[in-house]
């Protein structure tokens, strides 16, 4: 048995749906506040404070604690090894959903075809992730820095 299948390319700290859903939440800004991620991903505090402590172990996301007026808040960040990780799982995920759609054959159209594949390219995390949030009718998380542009 051979590690040539694209599977074995998947990453199996951002393989969880939640933990996915946060990078590429994070991959459209520089850093983002922890409520605005929160709300975005659609989860509670505590299941979001477990996923990073887990994204972060990783060396995923950075966290870093401040104030703003007299109120505490924590801001989270994608890392550069966090970013590599995200693009490199989408590459994978899209190899192997490369291969589902070609097998479809004749019966899907071209359009059809090329968009359930993402193409023939793997786009930017901040792309995809602003993509995604435009789709499901969200805005990615205010971000202090830069943000995504949907």
């Amino acid at each position: 048995m051979t590690d040539a299948h694209p599977r074995h390319r998947l990453d199996d700290v951002i393989h969880a749906p939640v933990r996915l859903s946060i990078v590429a939440a994070l991959a459209a800004v520089d850093k983002a506040d922890f409520g605005e991620v929160r709300d975005a991903v659609e989860i509670t505090d505590s299941a979001l404070s477990k996923q990073v402590a887990t994204l972060e172990g990783a060396g995923y996301v950075d966290v870093s604690k401040g104030r703003v007026g007299r109120r505490p808040r924590t801001w989270l960040a994608l890392t550069t090894r966090g970013r590599q990780a995200l693009t490199d799982h989408l590459a994978a995920l899209s190899a192997i959903a490369g291969g589902a759609v070609e097998g479809a054959g004749a019966g899907a159209s071209e359009e059809s075809a090329a968009g359930a594949a993402h193409g023939d390219r793997v786009g930017s995390a901040a792309e995809d992730s602003a993509v995604a949030f435009g789709a499901a009718g969200r805005r990615p998380p205010r971000a202090t820095g830069r943000t995504a542009q949907a």
